[in-house]
């Protein structure tokens, strides 16, 4: 490994370690970034594999594993960020404990086989265009996920105005599922609050 190439891991650990943070903060989601972010890293990642990688079978095969390695968990990891869509219509989502979980998982089966590779004598399978394309189909395997979930969430209601017919909760739509529902009522009762403060301003300013 050259100083040039120890150099991109530590700009790529550096960016993981950014995007694991991310993972977890409740965070606006932009639907074009689901697709052109995870092609970024496929296209970068195809550029920085050696030539000899496309003529060797076994590099191949190496690199085909870590691909299904990576789109299984990303698949799974898809499935632990909670999505939802808020009343203006925006897209939001953040991740779980298992999430990051699951990354570090990725992490270590990637560092095995890292190992595999080099037992083998093939490390340019486990070289920076590897790691990248690992990153690649990972997220793209997480944002179908994501993308399809998106697809059957109805959006958040806000509270009724005081005085209209209705209760907490009764604006819910019953298609969410618990951790949205939960949400849904914790951003009612927000909704409230902030209604009740505005009736006191007012009060306070007519009386």
């Amino acid at each position: 490994m050259n100083m040039s190439t120890a150099a991109n891991l530590l700009l790529i650990a550096a960016a993981v370690v950014w995007v694991l943070a991310r993972q977890v903060q409740r965070a606006r989601i932009k639907p074009r970034l689901l697709v052109v972010a995870p092609l970024i890293l496929a296209y970068f990642g195809i550029r920085s594999l050696p030539v000899s990688t496309w003529h060797r079978s076994a590099d191949l095969g190496l690199l085909a594993l870590s691909a299904a390695v990576s789109i299984g968990l990303g698949v799974w990891r898809g499935q632990t960020i909670r999505v939802w869509r808020e009343a203006d219509g925006t897209w939001w989502r953040q991740g779980s404990v298992l999430t990051l979980v699951l990354w570090g998982v990725l992490i270590v089966a990637r560092g095995l086989l890292y190992g595999l590779d080099a037992a083998l004598g093939h490390r340019e399978a486990s070289d920076l265009g590897a790691i990248l394309l690992t990153l690649a189909f990972s997220f793209a395997a997480q944002n179908a996920v994501m993308a399809a979930r998106m697809t059957g969430t109805q959006p958040l209601q806000e509270r009724p105005p005081a005085g209209q017919a209705g209760g907490l909760g009764s604006e819910i739509p019953p298609q969410l599922t618990a951790p949205e529902r939960l949400h849904a009522r914790r951003h009612e009762r927000i909704q409230a609050r902030r209604l009740e403060r505005q009736e006191r301003r007012e009060t306070r300013t007519w009386g």
